[in-house]
């Protein structure tokens, strides 16, 4: 879905530009998901696992600006893409179509700097202007700063998916299912 760029003024004085994500972003979105996989243990996949061609990616890209009830928007600080979220349709059946998934990642050069919940206040409102009434996310145990986060936007614990990630050393971590009623 194509929506309004907005711009904001972080904490440290610079603008950030929240916007939909367009398919001349492919590569640097490519690069943007390398760097954010290696710099937290909190993502579903490793740096090396970022595998899509540029245009694979353009594709991808493409059908989210395309799709009626489903977003991707990256923030952009001077040229940079500095982080990105989504909106994720559960599908088109009655008995789903009023829930949506939602992910949101930083790169850490960027955190604290208000981007993050910036992105969530537009994409909750963009959620619910796409007519969903809930929306769900899964949060990695150990992840403070995002659980907190999700609480502070309204989002309430429902459950807990046990060694919900396998991670290289053979060691496991939970996650976290939340749901914000919109």
């Amino acid at each position: 879905m194509l929506f309004e760029e907005k711009k904001i003024k972080l904490k440290d004085g610079r603008i950030c530009i929240l916007r939909p994500v367009e398919t001349k972003d492919a590569e640097d979105m490519l690069e943007y998901l390398r760097m954010v996989s290696s710099e937290t243990p909190f993502l579903l996949r490793n740096e090396d696992e970022v595998t899509y061609t540029v245009e694979a990616e353009e594709q991808l890209l493409k059908n989210k600006r395309n799709h009626p009830r489903e977003i991707m928007m990256v923030a952009e600080v001077e040229g940079i893409i500095a982080g990105n979220c989504g909106i994720t349709s559960h599908g088109n059946l009655r008995r789903v179509c009023h829930r949506c998934g939602f992910a949101i990642a930083l790169k850490e050069a960027y955190w604290n700097l208000g981007i993050g919940s910036a992105m969530m206040e537009y994409a909750l409102y963009l959620a619910k202007r796409m007519e969903y009434e809930q929306v769900e996310l899964e949060v990695v145990d150990g992840n403070h700063r995002a659980k907190s986060l999700y609480e502070r936007f309204g989002f309430k614990e429902t459950g807990k998916n046990f060694r919900a990630l396998k991670y290289d050393d053979g060691s496991y971590r939970d996650e976290y299912k939340m749901v914000k009623i919109l």
